[in-house]
């Protein structure tokens, strides 16, 4: 998926990714402290609109990633490392 490129913030050098599935993607911005999060376009509900539908797992880790992507931002200090995609 394309994103605008003359937003704030939304220069593609600064986004990293933070967890990518089938039916999307998390990407960080830290100078910005923002967040990207882009749905695929194979998914979409009644209305033409992109839909996700989450389980409990994928739930769970999309919760991970916020909460990484919040410490990151705080650039608190980790325990252990963490793989991009979330695992």
């Amino acid at each position: 998926m394309g994103r605008p490129s003359k937003a704030k913030g939304l220069d593609e050098t600064m986004w990293e990714s933070v967890l990518k599935k089938d039916q999307f993607e998390i990407q960080m911005n830290p100078t910005y402290k923002s967040i990207l999060f882009q749905v695929s376009d194979t998914t979409t509900g009644s209305e033409g609109r992109p839909a996700l539908v989450l389980n409990q797992a994928e739930l769970f880790e999309l919760l991970h990633a916020f909460l990484a992507i919040n410490r990151s931002f705080n650039r608190e200090t980790m325990y252990y490392e963490e793989e991009p995609d979330g695992a």
